[in-house]
């Protein structure tokens, strides 16, 4: 039987896991919501979905050659601690590689999620025709990556591209990372949902409020763009103002490293629609590298969808076990 090989991409909502072979071709996935709050808690809770993969394709735990492991915050590389992340702070210093190394008896490799993503875009998405590329992970976190010359940037002390947290605005509104006004707080998932909230509040004549009535009043990002899909215009100004503010970034991102494309993935990139004009909009007019066609850049969504970070894990295992 051809070595197997597992990816787990922990999101701060949800656990995916899949199953490749040598290829990238899947042979497994899936995503369930997680809730956990302690170290025990989550390596179980990891395992167990290992383990009912496996089960699902009728296979057990020997067939395994490695484990590829991403989560929201930065890893030591060498001994898989978790060492920051914001809202996963129960982790820190607590190893996510050790008891899975011991417990499955094969490589484990465990990196930031975005990273991971990067890896999984390299091997099986955009990579593949373009080898000067930059993602940016949208979800209820906006994450970043980069590849250049065909090798995914990871930089000293187990950091990483971090462009996700650009200040874009003039905005107070605080973020995680402790920074006012960044793109991550304001176009994440519970940043759209905010944008929602504070038009709601003002008495702003839109959908959300009915839509928001089976929630105590609180308006979620599904819910804009759910208005927005039922022809809301507040909905649909507010997507266009996030694209605007993903496009400033994406500008930046063209004036510091010229890729060849820009590629959005993760749990909000099938919503991809409703943002792409204004990032295009806002790129082609503000970036005079590209309207003076000195380079050319365009935004992407990936064709990976949500298994980029599962597909990105395994591959950065086989490579680990590749160069020993």
């Amino acid at each position: 039987m051809n070595r197997l090989f597992v990816g787990v991409d922990v999101g701060k909502t949800n656990i995916r896991v899949g199953i490749t072979a040598e290829d990238p071709l899947l042979k497994y996935f899936d995503k369930q919501p997680y809730k956990c709050s302690h170290p025990d808690e989550l390596l179980s809770c990891i395992s167990k979905r290992i383990e009912e993969a496996l089960a699902s394709i009728q296979l057990d735990q020997s067939v395994l050659s490695g484990i590829g492991i991403g989560v929201p915050g930065v890893v030591d590389r060498s001994s898989g601690k978790v060492l920051f992340g914001p809202d996963f702070d129960y982790m820190y210093g607590h190893s996510l590689t050790d008891s899975f190394r011991t417990y499955f008896k094969v490589p484990v490799a465990a990196d930031v999620d975005p990273i991971m993503a990067t890896w999984g875009e390299n091997w099986a998405g955009i990579g593949r025709d373009f080898r000067n590329f930059a993602v940016i992970t949208w979800g209820t976190g906006i994450g970043a990556g980069l590849v250049l010359h065909g090798e995914v940037l990871e930089t000293e002390n187990n950091l990483f591209p971090e462009f996700g947290h650009s200040i874009v605005s003039d905005d107070d509104w605080p973020c995680i990372c402790g920074a006012t006004g960044c793109l991550n707080a304001l176009a994440s998932g519970p940043g759209i949902a905010k944008h929602g909230q504070l038009a709601l509040e003002g008495g702003r004549k839109t959908l959300l409020k009915e839509l928001a009535k089976s929630n105590s009043g609180k308006v979620t990002s599904a819910m804009v763009f759910e208005a927005a899909e039922k022809g809301d215009e507040v909905a649909k100004q507010i997507l266009k103002r996030v694209g605007t503010l993903i496009g400033r970034l994406c500008v930046n991102i063209v004036y510091t490293v010229q890729p060849e494309k820009i590629v959005i993935v993760g749990g909000l990139s099938e919503q991809k629609k409703w943002v792409f004009d204004s990032i295009q909009e806002t790129l082609q007019n503000n970036c005079w590298l590209i309207f003076r066609s000195l380079t050319n850049c365009s935004v992407v969504g990936s064709i990976l969808g949500d298994t980029a970070g599962v597909l990105g894990a395994i591959r950065k295992v086989q490579v680990q076990i590749q160069n020993g």
